[in-house]
């Protein structure tokens, strides 16, 4: 894979290029050479829509990788295999368990991965299912997080999660996972919704690749619900690595991605919507 030019595309988030639809979810597209990687799935079925719009068709990925067990994440499973008999899937221990949304003063919501979802996955043969505990390298070069450690003293799931729906105990999200991309200018990180926070995963990605230098992340970044503390301090964290690039999508919030850009200028800054195409340079061949 060394040598292969690398380009993402958002298939899904809350904004969208003119003609193309928009849902609270989040997936895109990896052109690695002539190799192709499906990141989420969305919630509803606008991945498709747009994918068809965009002339990409989700039955040439070779692979699947799911940042972790959320409905808006995992909606069109059923779909997706069964289109794609071949598709190994990629995904964080975890994933399967039940999760709420319990937020006072509204109805408590089940927010894990769909049934159908699940039985989907629970149907596959267990040598297209690969569960992390540990990171990996998904092809050199491209590596899955697994499971992040949560060391940063500033972070936390960013939501009101529970395992149960009744609100005793915390879901910390323990599945969360993202991608990196190994480039010549250093890391590229695509981001789910990076529950496990952004210190932590491109901390964790630094240690385990041995590459300190950040390029650019591109992803829900999970700070909608973030305190101005929580937020300066990853402003401050994101302005040290001097990045060339960050794209906040799905679940960043529009406010807290206006802020981002005023901290760290426009021109790093470029807020993500379905259909944008981010050329992310070549894989580095050692």
């Amino acid at each position: 894979m060394a040598n292969d030019s690398v380009k993402i595309t958002v298939l899904v988030d809350y904004a969208a290029k003119e003609g193309l639809e928009t849902e609270h979810g989040f997936a895109a597209w990896i052109d690695v050479g002539d190799k192709h990687i499906l990141f989420d799935t969305g919630q509803t079925g606008v991945m498709q829509i747009n994918a068809g719009k965009l002339g990409i068709d989700l039955k040439q990925a070779e692979a699947l990788v799911l940042s972790h067990g959320h409905f808006d994440h995992t909606g069109t499973l059923p779909q997706v295999l069964a289109e794609n008999p071949k598709l190994e899937v990629y995904f964080a221990h975890g994933l399967h368990i039940d999760r709420y949304s319990c937020k006072p003063g509204t109805p408590v919501r089940s927010i894990g991965i769909p049934e159908a979802s699940r039985q989907a996955l629970v149907a596959l043969p267990a040598e297209r299912l690969h569960e992390l505990k540990s990171p990996s390298y998904l092809m050199p070069g491209i590596g899955l997080t697994g499971p992040v450690p949560r060391k940063s003293d500033f972070e936390d799931v960013g939501g009101p999660f529970y395992l149960d729906p009744d609100s005793i105990k915390d879901d910390l999200i323990e599945d969360d996972q993202s991608m990196w991309f190994e480039t010549d200018d250093g890391l590229v990180i695509l981001l789910g919704c990076c529950h496990a926070g952004l210190a932590n995963t491109i901390d964790h990605i630094r240690k385990f690749s041995g590459i300190q230098k950040v390029k650019g992340v591109i992803g829900g970044m999970h700070l909608v619900n973030a305190d101005q503390n929580r937020l300066d301090r990853t402003f401050k964290v994101m302005d040290e690595w001097k990045p060339q690039f960050l794209v906040p999508c799905h679940c960043t919030g529009a406010p807290q991605a206006q802020q981002m850009q005023d901290v760290l200028g426009k021109d790093i800054v470029s807020v993500g919507f379905a259909g944008m195409e981010i050329p992310i340079g070549i894989l580095r061949t050692a």
